[in-house]
């Protein structure tokens, strides 16, 4: 999907010709009368004591004494377009396991109407060289590299901790923001601290996801993450690509569709920024990072001052912390890997990933 600029061509006189100027009007005045002039008689051989009258001379094209002055051509009102300061809350939702080329597949009908506005990455966006749901994760919501946030067990290890540096939730709830966490998989508590979201829950499940978000989004919200494990348990069990998994993205998908419809019925939708992405892709019945359909990852921006768009710069996972925070108007820590994908809001892009910004 491409988004096509059309030009603009020469514009035909739909007016036909211009008519020639009549004698009895002036460009800018409304037409006026011309009375002939007055031609005086020879006077008489009677000698009279008055004086004869002066000679008139006719003024052919006199101009009127008041001007017409035509009623001033006021400018179309205009409603002004969404802006980047519009944000009030923000959404990550994250498909866990799911290739950009299956939202077309399955075919995922929500998203691709979302993708219509929004400015997204078709394969240019990837995760990490470890491509596992945790690393991944705690990357896409800390913006640090797997070395910088200590999350390197694709499991839940009570000794590792919590994610480490300022991620996101850090960001949110140290400027007052509520935060809300609903996953569909246990370990993913370790990718921020408890006392950051102010709601965590585990729901298992598509159906269970819908019942447990929109009563948090009725609640209100400030920053919120939707973890849906569907597509990854299903790739692990059925194979990627198979029926199995491309059925159950389309029930995530429908999910999709009930969010964005709430929040269009509690008057949120035209002030959420909304980002959806993955945590990796995946083959076969694996995404131990053999091949590239392991590491792309979707990338989808849509929201205020949102310029829809196909994003051409190279984006990495890290990227997603980044923009969010950068879309919220929190502090961006000056040691962060991820950079905010400031293209997407029709900026330019200061910075840029020269190569891929983590250790091998």
């Amino acid at each position: 999907m491409a988004f096509v600029l059309a030009g603009c061509g020469s514009v035909p006189n739909i007016w036909g010709s211009a008519p020639q100027p009549d004698s009895t009007q002036v460009s800018g005045y409304l037409p006026i009368q011309v009375q002939p002039p007055v031609i005086a008689s020879a006077p008489p051989t009677v000698t009279s004591t008055l004086a004869s009258p002066p000679t008139q001379t006719a003024t052919p094209f006199a101009i009127p004494t008041s001007t017409f002055t035509p009623e001033p051509t006021l400018p179309p009102t205009q409603t002004p377009l969404p802006s980047k300061a519009d944000i009030k809350r923000a959404i990550i939702i994250s498909f866990d396991g799911l290739r950009p080329d299956a939202i077309e597949e399955a075919p995922m009908t929500n998203l691709m109407e979302l993708m219509k506005t929004s400015a997204y990455a078709p394969l240019n966006a990837r995760t990490i060289d470890y491509p596992a749901t945790s690393p991944s994760h705690a990357s896409m919501l800390s913006g640090y590299c797997m070395e910088d946030h200590g999350v390197i067990y694709n499991r839940f290890f009570m000794y590792m901790g919590y994610s480490k540096g300022m991620d996101v939730f850090n960001l949110a709830h140290d400027a007052g923001m509520k935060t809300v966490m609903i996953v569909s998989k246990e370990k993913l508590r370790q990718l921020a601290e408890p006392e950051t979201t102010d709601v965590f829950e585990v729901a298992y499940g598509e159906p269970a996801i819908e019942r447990t978000v929109l009563p948090q989004i009725e609640a209100g919200f400030d920053l919120m993450f939707i973890h849906f494990a569907g597509g990854d348990n299903r790739g692990h069990k059925y194979g990627w690509m198979s029926g199995e998994y491309l059925k159950v993205l389309r029930e995530g998908d429908e999910v999709l569709g009930n969010i964005i419809q709430t929040l269009k019925d509690e008057g949120m939708y035209d002030s959420t920024f909304i980002l959806v992405t993955a945590d990796h892709g995946g083959h076969d019945r694996n995404h131990i990072g053999l091949l590239i359909e392991d590491y792309r990852i979707p990338w989808i921006a849509h929201g205020p001052g949102i310029v829809p768009q196909e994003l051409s710069l190279q984006i990495y996972t890290m990227d997603t912390a980044a923009t969010v925070a950068y879309a919220l108007g929190l502090p961006l820590p000056e040691d962060l890997d991820g950079i905010p994908v400031y293209q997407a809001f029709g900026e330019t892009q200061i910075r840029t990933h020269e190569k891929y910004p983590c250790k091998y």
